[in-house]
Parts: C-alpha cells; sequence; structure tokens
C-alpha cells in the first residue's frame, strides 16, 4: 500500500485524485492512532472540508483497514444536525481508504475545559445544557436508528464547539466514529477487551472475572459517558483522575458536591445536583435516564431546585487569629543559584521534566474545588504519603487538618508513586512522593530559595510560567516528596506549611 505522506499529510496517489476533484490548500490539522486529518477547500462550491486518511502504520493491517470503512461507511449514513457529516469517501489505488468531512473551526470541548480550569471559571448549569443538550439528541438520534449506533467514545476530544456558551448561538458537533458499533460491525469477542476512553468509560464496560462473557457496551453506556462529561464542566475535576485505578475498575464512587465545586451561581443547587449524578452516574444501567435528552432535561431542571446552603467557613477562618503551627517554614534565606553546580543539558531536562510533572499536576485540578468520594479510602502508596505529613494530610480522604481542605486521590503522574490533592476556595495544594530523591530531584527548578525553621530546611521556587504557584522541596529524610501550593496567597501559605 502506497501510504507514505507527502508535505501535506497525503499519501502520494490521493493529493493528485483529490486535486483532480477540485480539492486544493492542503495542510494536515490532526493526527490521531487511527488517521491523520488534512484540511482542504473546494473552491467549486466554496466549501472547507477536513479529509481522515487512515494511519499509515494501519494501512497494511486489513482489520484497521475494515474498521477505518466501517466508520466511514456508518457516518455516511447518518443525517443529524450534531453529527459530522461525510460528504465523500473511497480507497485510492494504493489501498488506502479516505473519507472527506465537513470542517470545523471551532475547539473541542476538551480545549474550553481546559482554558476555563487555567482561568478557574466553571461552567454553569445553564452554559453545561447549552453545550451538551445537542450531543444528547445526537445519542439519543443514534440510539433509535433501525440499526442503533453505539457510539462508545463520547468525550470531550470528540465534541466540536465554536464556543463555550459564554456566547449564545454556538454550534455544537459530535465527532471520531472510530470505534462506533451497530448490528452491522464487530462487536467486542475478545475476554477482557476494553475499546474507548478509560476516563469516560461506564464501570460496566470493565470485565470481571465472574462475568460469562465480555461486557457489551449500550446507549446507557454513552448516556454515562455524557454524565461524567457534565460532571467534568460544573466542577472543572475529572472523576477518573480523582479516583484510583482499582476503584475506577470495580468499587467506583459517586461524587459529592457542595457549593464549592460549582459556580457561584449554581451552590445552592448542590442538593439537587447530587441527586442527579446519583442518577445518571448510577452502576445499574437500567437505573439510569431512559435518554440522553430526559437526562438533560434533568440536569437543567436540578438547577432550579434550590437547596439550603452551607455557611461559608471562608469568612469565619478569614476573621480569626492566625495562627503559625510550630513546624512551618516562616523564615527566608538566601536564593541558591545552582547553575554552575550542573551541565546546562541537564537543566534543560529539568525544566523539560518540571513543566511536564507540575503542568500535570495543576492542569486538570487548578483551583476547582474537591470533590468528595463518598466510601474511599487512601490506598496503600497515598498512606504513605498521608503518615509522612500528618498535619497537612488527614486519615482518609476529607477534610485536611491544615487550613481546612478537602483532600482527595488523584492519578499520580509521570516518576511519581502517589499523589494527593487538597482544595478549598482559594488555594489548591498538591503532595507527591517520587519514592526517590534523585526522583524528585529531577523536577526541582534550577534557582531556588532556601527557608529554614528550628525544625527543618526546605527549598522553594515559582514555578515557571504558572504565576501564582510555588513548588515546595524538603530536604533530609523527606527528600522524594514534593509540593505544589496555588492560589492568590499561596506565596506567603508556603512560610506556613507544616512540613517539619
Amino acid at each position: 500500500m502506497n501510504a507514505h505522506p507527502t508535505a501535506s499529510g497525503l499519501p502520494l496517489d490521493l493529493e493528485p485524485e483529490l486535486i483532480a476533484k477540485g480539492y486544493s490548500q492542503f495542510h494536515q490539522i490532526g493526527a490521531g492512532g487511527m488517521g491523520t486529518i488534512v484540511f482542504a477547500r473546494k473552491e467549486s462550491l466554496d466549501r472547507e472540508v477536513a479529509i481522515k486518511v487512515i494511519a499509515q502504520h494501519a494501512a497494511g493491517d486489513d482489520e484497521e483497514v475494515r474498521r477505518f470503512m466501517a466508520e466511514m461507511r456508518t457516518v455516511a449514513a447518518l443525517d443529524h444536525p450534531a453529527i459530522v457529516p461525510i460528504y465523500d469517501g473511497d480507497i485510492t489505488p494504493g489501498g488506502v481508504p479516505y473519507f472527506v468531512m465537513k470542517f470545523l473551526r471551532g475547539p473541542s470541548l476538551e480545549a474550553h475545559i481546559n482554558r476555563r480550569i487555567l482561568e478557574n471559571s466553571k461552567f454553569t448549569v445553564e452554559q453545561t445544557v447549552q453545550l451538551l443538550t445537542p450531543i444528547a439528541q445526537a445519542l439519543d438520534y443514534l440510539a433509535a436508528l433501525p440499526s442503533p449506533v453505539i457510539h462508545r467514545d463520547v468525550k470531550p476530544a470528540n465534541i466540536i464547539a465554536d464556543s463555550d456558551a459564554s456566547d449564545e448561538g454556538c454550534t455544537v458537533m459530535l465527532a471520531d466514529f472510530g470505534i462506533a458499533i451497530n448490528e452491522d460491525t464487530t462487536r467486542m469477542t475478545r475476554e477482557g477487551l476494553r475499546v474507548g476512553t478509560d476516563a469516560y468509560m461506564a464501570p460496566e464496560l470493565y470485565p470481571t472475572q465472574l462475568a460469562q462473557a465480555p461486557p457489551q457496551p449500550t446507549a446507557a453506556s454513552d448516556r454515562y459517558s455524557l454524565a461524567l462529561i457534565a460532571l467534568e464542566m460544573l466542577t472543572l475535576v475529572n472523576l477518573r483522575r480523582a479516583t484510583s485505578p482499582q476503584q475506577w475498575a470495580h468499587s467506583r464512587v459517586i461524587p459529592e458536591l457542595t457549593p464549592q465545586n460549582l459556580a457561584l451561581a449554581d451552590g445552592p443547587s448542590a442538593p439537587s445536583l447530587n441527586a442527579f449524578f446519583a442518577t445518571a452516574l448510577h452502576p445499574d444501567p437500567h437505573q439510569r435516564f431512559a435518554t440522553s435528552t430526559e437526562m438533560m432535561e434533568a440536569l437543567a431542571a436540578a438547577a432550579e431546585t434550590k437547596g439550603p446552603v452551607e455557611a461559608s467557613r471562608t469568612a469565619a477562618r478569614s476573621a480569626a487569629p492566625s495562627t503559625t503551627p510550630a513546624n512551618a517554614v516562616p523564615a527566608r534565606a538566601a536564593v541558591s543559584p545552582n547553575d554552575d553546580a550542573e551541565p546546562a543539558h541537564s537543566r534543560r531536562r529539568r525544566n523539560v521534566l518540571l513543566a511536564a510533572v507540575l503542568a500535570g499536576i495543576l492542569l486538570v485540578t487548578s483551583i476547582a474545588g474537591g470533590l468528595v468520594l463518598r466510601g474511599a479510602g487512601w490506598d496503600a502508596e497515598e498512606k504513605v504519603l498521608a503518615q509522612e505529613f500528618p498535619l497537612l494530610f488527614p486519615k482518609r480522604p476529607g477534610r485536611a487538618p491544615w487550613k481546612d481542605m478537602n483532600c482527595r486521590s488523584a492519578e499520580p503522574e509521570a516518576g511519581q508513586r502517589a499523589r494527593i490533592i487538597c482544595e478549598s476556595d482559594d488555594l489548591t495544594f498538591v503532595g507527591a512522593d517520587f519514592g526517590t530523591e534523585d526522583n524528585r530531584d529531577a523536577i526541582v527548578p534550577d534557582t531556588v530559595e532556601e527557608l529554614s525553621s528550628d525544625a527543618c530546611t526546605i527549598t522553594s521556587a515559582e514555578i515557571p510560567d504558572q504565576p501564582g504557584t510555588w513548588g515546595i522541596y524538603p530536604t533530609g529524610v523527606s527528600a522524594r516528596f514534593a509540593f505544589v501550593l496555588a492560589g492568590p496567597n499561596a506565596e506567603e501559605d508556603r512560610l506556613n506549611l507544616p512540613v517539619c
């Protein structure tokens, strides 16, 4: 198969074929495991399109080619305003399949969520319903077809929105049917096989030892994924990252929302939203909402039902006299530059690791209120971290001794054994265990400030390109651990951190 791409990302024998059909201005705009996406324009129709071509590594795999062709046939047969339409498709003389679809300028919902995280601006229920209702209607359309289609990969990255609902009239569409199934396509047959994205997968799709056959996705599975997206938009917290892998697969717990988890306008609706998600995220598919549209209507209704709001603890804390723990680190010392002690290539490597690890710590969790997961406890690695710093972390997920923050489990990032995230209205605190001092030091910035007290010495530095975000690095026997503080008062809060 002649799948080797040109500079535009198209196979050598496809570009001339498309030019003959009137397409031009080719340039690659995306790539994934299944294929490459190339922008083009058809001048005769004044139409911008996206051309999806099977990935080079998959072009010689008969199974992958069949799957790609199944996606093309599946989507070409669909007709819904919230599903990306296909205009054309074929196989090149060299045997490379491709199809031409509508080009959408809007970024993905994932991009909108990530931007909101950085701005600490949660979606309101009204905005969430506005954005997700077209997707809910598309899923109900798919489920009602004579041969129902199950998307199997409903996630923010596969939802395209030309605005984040802060402006009315946004266009929202569901894309990427690469692993969709209907009665004419092959279902999962191998025991233990899961297809989809782990962070948005319904619990019934995880196989168990007692199962007689591999679990099969249904429309209820797609609805569960849509409910997870709604939860992430309202809280700016990805539930999968707040849950250990074992809990996610076999003992998933329902989040309990409080007013601080939500946009200010939705705080009074926390009790009714908890009732909504208890149904939308029910472990039994038969106990969930009957349709996705019904689910969106119930979400909108939940926001109109106001419950009692807890009295704010923030005012009480600010009115109380501040106290400094005896083992905090209040004193400042001189900055300790290490530039002369380390080769430049090592410093560059550390900066790359620092950006990757600490951006991963804060990107999905920055200043969003922590979700309280009922029934969850620390796993073995998290317990080590919590026991090492008993003045920072509670004995189990929940309220922390320091600043009355909500603490929860989080999936470890690169190089970490464990990670715990604690949050309050105006502060996010992350603790990580890197296992060894060498692993931890790989993410310590080149220039740090030394802070000392009678009990111990630590180093600290503001995280590059993240104003108001500070790293704290213990020394001595605790040198395998690192902490990150983010918030308007993080620079001063780090001086009172009880790490010694």
